[in-house]
C-alpha cells in the first residue's frame, strides 16, 4: 500500500478542534437560549403575584394566595402552585410556574393517589396550610 505524503495531522487535529469548538458553542448558546424563555416569563409572573391595585371601577385585584403543604415528616413546607401529580409512588408538588419537588414518598401509587386527592380538597377548601 503506498503511503499518502499529503496526509498532514496537524491540519487535521486543527480541523476537529474547531469543529468541536463550533458544536460546543451552538450546544452552550441553545441551552442559555432555552433557560432564558424559560425564567424571564417565570420571573415576571411570580414578580406579579404579590402586586395589589385598584380597577377605576373600585375593584381590588389580589393575587390568589397559594396553600402551603407540609410534608408527612415534617421536613419540608412547599408552597403550592396548584399542580399536584404523582410520578410512581411519591407525590409532586407544583412549586413554582415549571418546578415540582417530591414533597413524599409512598408504599404505593395507590397511597400516593390518595394523598394527591387529600391535598386537592384542602386545595378546594382554601386551607392555607396543609399537613399530609
Amino acid at each position: 500500500m503506498k503511503e499518502d505524503k499529503s496526509f498532514d495531522s496537524d491540519e487535521m487535529m486543527d480541523e476537529l478542534s474547531s469543529r468541536l469548538e463550533d458544536m460546543l458553542e451552538d450546544m452552550i448558546e441553545d441551552a442559555v437560549t432555552c433557560a432564558v424563555q424559560d425564567a424571564i416569563p417565570e420571573a415576571f409572573v411570580e414578580s406579579l403575584s404579590d402586586f395589589e391595585f385598584v380597577l377605576k371601577d373600585g375593584t381590588i385585584v389580589r393575587p390568589k394566595q397559594h396553600m402551603k403543604v407540609f410534608s408527612p415528616d415534617k421536613a419540608k413546607l412547599l408552597i403550592c402552585y396548584g399542580g399536584l401529580r404523582v410520578d410512581g409512588s411519591s407525590l409532586m408538588i407544583q412549586t413554582r410556574i415549571s418546578s415540582w419537588e417530591n414533597i413524599a414518598y409512598y408504599p404505593s401509587r395507590e397511597e400516593a393517589i390518595e394523598a394527591l386527592k387529600k391535598v386537592k380538597h384542602a386545595m378546594e377548601s382554601d386551607v392555607s396550610i396543609f399537613e399530609l
